[in-house]
């Protein structure tokens, strides 16, 4: 049953936890939105409304991030001014345990725990999925958007685009197309193509491409024993530049919800192998392992922030950025560790988790001996 100290001390967490929630989010976010802005304005075109939307659909995915910070940092100041002004001793003065006193705290990391699950489970892989069809329907529309002069265009599989200059009839100038590997981005080009003057076609959106008609065209394949084969070509008409290549059609684990994941699993597409099979159920594991953050790191939280006595303030945030870094430093390391064993790389993702619980425990304890 809850107590008023229960009510009192769960309200004061839960509104600082809101407070650093909301502002952590908004620098996360905008922190995303101007690194990919220009690659969203000018490499790819978007118009200017699809930036609220971006902002809409990566709040879930930063959500995911800053409850647990946001949280740790809040029961880190909360422990910390009950600490220093005897509020912690006079509830203990009135019969209740520090496990008593960190109950409704707990309770409420639980809560939030399986909110970061919905999030980080459903609702975010399916607002990036959202994200990159409306900006593949966005180009749909307007598929000119995809040849914008003055940047290299780098979304297509097996392709790299740059056109010097656009003419007010949409005709284009200094066409630059270079055949990439599409299973080694980074490896030398197959082929290059220039033509010194490019027309757009009717593009066809039902087949989901473009024909464009170049003109004054000159072209190489390269091969690694005979080197470049040139081949002069005035005019080729069509020239099929496929829209669905602006959308990548390989599946990703970060691409699909846990259900999704699960389905796949069940029934694995023809031609996975089981290290690819191995990825995504690594990805599920880590989801629901990194949601259980705001319940582990408010183990470590509460008697951290009953040690910090005096300036609360500066030292509750210094402490929450370390712990912080280093639980998501674990994640990483994790991430990192996919090519090994299934069994290992489950077990790294839930070793913050175990970690954190065992620290807390013997956190908890050595304060109540203090006491």
């Amino acid at each position: 049953m809850f107590r008023k100290s229960d009510r009192y001390i769960t309200r004061q967490v839960f509104a600082t936890a809101l407070y650093a929630v909301l502002i952590l989010s908004v620098v996360l976010v905008l922190g995303n939105l101007f690194k990919e802005i220009n690659e969203l304005l000018v490499e790819r075109g978007a118009p200017i409304s699809f930036l609220g939307i971006f902002i809409l659909k990566l709040l879930p995915v930063s959500l995911v991030f800053t409850i647990p910070w946001g949280f740790l940092a809040a029961v880190l100041l909360v422990f910390g001014r009950l600490s220093s002004d005897q509020e912690i001793n006079s509830l203990r003065g009135a019969g209740q345990s520090l496990y008593r006193i960190a109950s409704p705290v707990l309770l409420l990391g639980f809560a939030l725990s399986l909110l970061c699950l919905w999030l980080n489970a459903t609702v975010s892989p399916r607002s990036k999925g959202e994200l990159k069809m409306m900006l593949y329907e966005t180009f749909k529309e307007d598929p000119m958007r995809l040849l914008d002069p003055g940047v290299v265009q780098s979304r297509m599989k097996g392709l790299r685009l740059y056109i010097e200059a656009r003419n007010p009839d949409d005709s284009l100038i200094g066409f630059h197309a270079y055949e990439i590997d599409p299973d080694d981005p980074n490896a030398p080009p197959l082929g290059y193509s220039y033509a010194e003057h490019v027309a757009p076609l009717s593009p066809d959106k039902e087949a989901q491409q473009v024909e464009l008609k170049l003109s004054g065209v000159w072209s190489e394949r390269y091969d690694k024993d005979r080197g470049a084969l040139p081949a002069l070509a005035g005019k080729i008409e069509p020239w099929i530049l496929p829209l669905e290549a602006a959308r990548s059609r390989r599946l990703k684990p970060n691409s699909l919800d846990n259900g999704e994941i699960g389905e796949l699993l069940a029934n694995p597409p023809e031609g996975f192998t089981r290290e690819k099979l191995d990825e995504f159920d690594a990805e599920r594991v880590r989801r629901i392992s990194f949601s259980m953050a705001p319940l582990s790191l408010a183990f470590i939280g509460i008697p951290l922030g009953l040690a910090a006595r005096r300036k609360e303030t500066s030292s509750g945030a210094g402490m929450s950025l370390a712990v912080a870094v280093a639980y998501f430093l674990f994640f990483t390391i994790a991430e990192e560790s996919q090519g090994a064993s299934l069994v290992i790389t489950k077990t790294l993702f839930w070793l913050p988790n175990l970690a954190c619980l065992a620290l807390g425990i013997f956190l908890f304890r050595r304060a109540t001996k203090r006491a």
